[in-house]
């Protein structure tokens, strides 16, 4: 049965998280990604092994490709 998450003590302390940069996402919305890098891959398959949850956030300007800046809020 997967995972119901109703409050904030339901969810996880850490999670993985997904920079996308200039991108916008509601609640009850719905984000087709074309996940193709070998790290974000694996991530997902953790993810769909585990407790099936991932976090997006915005980028920031600064950072690199492999460790960008990421807004303080996701």
């Amino acid at each position: 049965m997967p995972a119901v998450y109703r409050k904030l003590g339901d969810l996880p302390l850490v999670i993985p998280v997904f920079p996308l940069d200039g991108v916008l996402l509601l609640p009850g919305g719905q984000l087709p990604l074309n996940i193709f890098e070998p790290r974000y891959l694996n991530m997902l398959d953790d993810a769909m092994s585990g407790e099936r949850i991932i976090g997006m956030i915005q980028t920031r300007a600064g950072g690199d490709h492999q460790r960008p800046a990421l807004a303080p809020v996701g």
